[in-house]
């Protein structure tokens, strides 16, 4: 009898705990998540032209949440697309253009689902298009290694005074491969002439100093290139410059005398990196256009400039470069409408400069001055409008979104997929005899829709058909504008919507 009893309560509970999980909506998943692109060469990637489409799909995203697409660049996770000004579809694809990964790993996304209030991950998928050294036959080779000097001064290769700029090229390079710049003696021993930087990986194409030393007897300073493999120590290509050593100064010989006992003099303190100067010109552009970023440090080790856009998570690197003095030209990003922020950071990371780039307007208002920057041009499409109680309803031909906008001035929207699959309207009571229950995808909404028919409360009137003008709002500006878009109702009024407020 009592084993009865037990078994019994067990199905109990076990009833009441499913009863319980029915009731409650699971969370959104990350279903899947692919590349069409399967594999890429080292080349490919830092050429930085390669295109793959990424595809997802997932279930259970509402307005609650939100997808957020980002890359592993240099040391961090970085933004494909900024999470408001490019909204990603909960279920569809994107053509990417697979960045340069400033590093030894393969290109890598990470999709996630974030949910929009506490900014939580609630689900997460990482897509990796591996490296295809399968289809790489030549080892890689040096193209060309030159230096812009063709001799180096004595004495100040003697008082440690001395860099020499060189440029470098190599193709066909593997991903576990990494350059080396040493000195080589008439000894054959050689020496690192690389100056301090934070990151290991070096590109394949670029230009950099070298810091040649002194050694009594060398004629010539010979730099070496060398195509290392990190794994294996195999070197697959070498190339040298010989310099002539000029004006090298004459040394007493040396004599040998007993050295009297000397207190060792206080060495002065290694002059920590220094920004002279770090500059953005023009400093007002229209958006995706150009801008000239010029700097000058003192100290080894070069520069690292990051770019950040108000209102889009994290930062990418755009300058990455070892010369103290120069100048890069810049795109910036076309989701970039109101501003963008350049740190230069020194090698040490210990000092830090900013410049700042106003970006114009790219078009105004159809309507006149609003809150930000438009995000496109005004477009007209078909609506329907329909008035409450507490509130209207319009739906959008062109996208087939539901807004809901309440006397409070509260708003809430619906996508096509969150309506279309919902039952009718099943109303138990009749409306009273001067109002009416909305059909049709309102009809959805207001029946379905937690909360909504409870503040709207009854239709005032029928559908209403009528053409709107709309025009988005870009989001990258902080504080950010008010709405997200604005558009026209049938008495041409204009309002804007958007962040669950009107």
């Amino acid at each position: 009898m009592r084993t009865k009893l037990w078994v019994g309560l067990i199905l109990v509970g076990a009833l009441m705990l499913v009863g319980q999980i029915a009731g409650a909506a699971p969370r959104p998943a990350v279903i899947t998540f692919d590349s069409s692109l399967k594999v890429i060469t080292a080349a490919e990637v830092e050429a930085g032209t390669a295109v793959t489409t990424l595809s997802w799909y997932t279930t259970g995203m509402d307005e609650e949440y939100r997808l957020a697409l980002h890359t592993y660049l240099l040391d961090g996770w970085k933004p494909v697309f900024p999470d408001e000004g490019v909204p990603l579809e909960t279920s569809g694809s994107r053509e990417v253009t697979v960045q340069p990964t400033l590093n030894f790993g393969p290109p890598t996304y990470l999709l996630s689902i974030v949910n929009i209030k506490t900014n939580n991950i609630v689900d997460q998928r990482i897509v990796t298009i591996p490296y295809d050294t399968a289809a790489q036959v030549e080892p890689p080779a040096i193209a060309a290694f030159s230096a812009e000097v063709t001799e180096v001064d004595g004495a100040k290769l003697v008082a440690g005074q001395v860099q020499v700029m060189v440029s470098w090229e190599v193709t066909g390079r593997l991903p576990s491969a990494n350059l080396v710049f040493e000195q080589v003696f008439a000894d054959n021993l050689a020496a690192s002439v690389e100056l301090p930087r934070p990151y290991l990986w070096i590109p394949s194409v670029g230009q950099g100093p070298l810091a040649p030393v002194f050694r009594a007897g060398e004629e010539l300073v010979v730099l070496r290139l060398s195509v290392v493999d990190i794994v294996s120590s195999e070197i697959y290509a070498e190339q040298m410059i010989e310099l002539p050593v000029i004006n090298a100064p004459v040394l007493p010989p040396a004599t040998v005398t007993p050295a009297p006992t000397l207190t060792p003099a206080p060495q002065p303190t290694p002059v920590a990196n220094e920004i002279v100067s770090f500059a953005a010109n023009p400093t007002t552009v229209n958006p995706g256009s150009a801008v000239t970023l010029s700097w000058e440090v003192i100290g080894t080790g070069g520069v690292t400039i990051e770019q950040a856009v108000p209102n889009v998570p994290g930062t990418s690197v755009v300058v990455n470069a070892q010369s103290p003095k120069g100048s890069a030209e810049i795109y910036l990003p076309d989701f970039a409408a109101y501003s963008v922020t350049f740190t230069l950071y020194s090698a040490s990371r210990t000092s830090t400069a900013q410049a700042k780039v106003e970006v114009y307007c790219p078009t105004a208002f159809f309507f006149g001055e609003g809150d930000g920057c438009p995000s496109s041009q005004v477009i007209e499409t078909g609506a329907v409008y329909q008035s409450f109680e507490n509130g209207s309803m319009v739906w959008r031909q062109d996208t087939n979104e539901v807004y809901v906008f309440f006397s409070d001035n509260t708003a809430a929207y619906f996508l096509e997929r969150d309506y279309a699959n919902l039952p009718d309207p099943q109303i138990p009571e009749a409306p009273p005899l001067d109002r009416q229950a909305p059909g049709s995808g309102f009809g959805k909404v207001w029946a379905n829709a937690p909360g909504v028919r409870a503040k709207l409360g009854w239709a005032l009137d029928v559908e209403q058909g009528y053409n709107t003008r709309a025009q988005g709002v870009a989001p990258t500006r902080d504080p950010r504008p008010a709405f997200t878009f604005y558009l026209t109702l049938p008495g041409g009024e204009v309002i804007g919507s958007g962040y669950g407020q009107w």
